[in-house]
This record gives C-alpha cells, structure tokens and sequence, in this order.
C-alpha cells in the first residue's frame, strides 16, 4: 500500500511514518552519538595523557632551562665583571699610553733640537779640523821636504866620511909597513953592527915615514894634515 493509499485509509499515517522516521533517525544519531562520545572520551584521555605527559616535560624542560639559565646567567655575571676589569685597565693603559706619546713627542722635539745644535756643532768642528788638517799637512810638507834634504845631505855626510875612514886605513895600513920595514931594519943593524948590505931603496926616512905638521898630500881629491897624526879630511871641510 502505497502513501497515498495509507492517507486515504488512516489521517495518522503520515505522522506514524515521519516519527518512526525521526525515531530512527534519533536512534542513529544517538549511536553515532555514543560512539563520538566514546572516541572523544578517548580522544580526550589520550589528550590528557598527551597533557600530562607535556607538563612533565615542561615541568623538566623549565627544570634545565633554569638550571642553564643560572649557569649563563652567573657566567655572564661573571663575564662582565671580567670585562669592566679588563676595560677599566684598557682604558688605564690607553692613557698611559697617551701621556707617553705626549712625553715622547716632547721627547722628539728635544731630541731634534739638540741634533740640530750637534749638527751645527759638528760642522764647525769639521771646518776646524779641515784647516787644522791642512795647516798640519802643510807643515808636514815641509818637514818632509826639510828632512829630505838634511837626509841627503847626512847621507853625503857619511859617503865623505867612509872615503875618508877607507883613506885613513888605507894610510895606517902604508905606515904599518913601514914601521915593520924599520923594526926590521933597526934588528939587522944592532945584529950586524951595520946595514951597508941593505939597499938605498928600503931604507926609509923617519921624516918620510912620520911626515912633519907642515907636509901636505893630496889623495883621492882629499887633502892630509898633521901626518903624524894619521887623519884625512877632505879638501872641502880643511878649505872651510
């Protein structure tokens, strides 16, 4: 029987069919209800699990943060205290630094002046010791030239006087032998008693042997004097 056969034979029938509709209707909205209510009974005690689980964990993760916040913290405290100290002596040695470089330019200053005074100084003393150097090597020209000459002139000196030693060797040696001769001679006459046997030319005169004060020979361009004595000069210092 189809609705519209129903309508025509009960009024009700219309809504017997749309209340057993909705009752249906309820009943699986009321399952579909039970069961969301138990997933999210379920969802929700995961979610409190979930929760608990979370605190704990933050509870343990605020538990280490502050620990290494602390540690940071005190770290830091420290750090900075280092650092002023470090700073603070930084800043010390920056003016300590600049009071040298004020002390060293007035340093610099003093050094250049007195190196300009030493300068000036020494330029002078250099000029002095230019003319000092060339009056002493003037002078040592001079000297030299001076000694030169009075060596020259002793080296002639002493050319003279060998010639004049080897002439006066020369002459003893003549006198030797003629001394020796008239030794000789004079032996043979107290020997003999005579010396008519002895030839005319080895008999020599004790004035030809000894000469007198007044003889002169001249000898090599030197001329002798006193020949008793034995001495040679030359002719330049007995004209003189």
């Amino acid at each position: 029987m189809d609705a519209a056969g129903f309508d025509a034979d009960h009024p009700y029938d219309n809504a017997f069919l749309l209340m057993k509709t909705m009752q249906a209707e309820i009943n699986e909205l009321r399952s579909q209800l039970h069961a969301e209510t138990q997933q999210r009974t379920k969802e929700v005690a995961e979610c409190k699990r979930e929760i608990v689980d979370l605190q704990s964990r933050l509870s343990q993760q605020y538990a280490e943060q502050s620990m290494q916040h602390q540690t940071v913290s005190c770290a830091l405290t420290n750090e900075t205290a280092l650092r002023g100290k470090s700073i603070e002596k930084l800043r010390q040695e920056v003016a300590m630094a600049i009071q040298r470089s004020e002390e060293v330019e007035s340093l610099k200053a003093l050094q250049a002046t007195q190196f300009g005074k030493l300068a000036t100084e020494l330029k002078a003393a250099k000029r002095d010791r230019q003319a000092a150097d060339q009056d002493l090597d003037e002078r040592l020209r001079t000297e030299v030239s001076t000694r030169t000459q009075q060596c020259e002139k002793i080296i002639d000196d002493l050319a003279n006087q060998k010639a004049v030693a080897e002439a006066n060797v020369a002459l003893d040696r003549e006198k030797m032998d003629y001394l020796t001769q008239n030794v000789q001679l004079a032996g043979e006459l107290l020997t003999t008693g005579s010396y008519d046997h002895i030839g005319q030319e080895m008999l020599v005169s004790s004035t030809s042997l000894m000469g007198t004060p007044s003889t002169t020979a001249t000898q090599g361009g030197f001329r002798r004097f006193g020949a008793s004595s034995g001495t040679v000069i030359p002719s330049a210092a007995a004209t003189q």
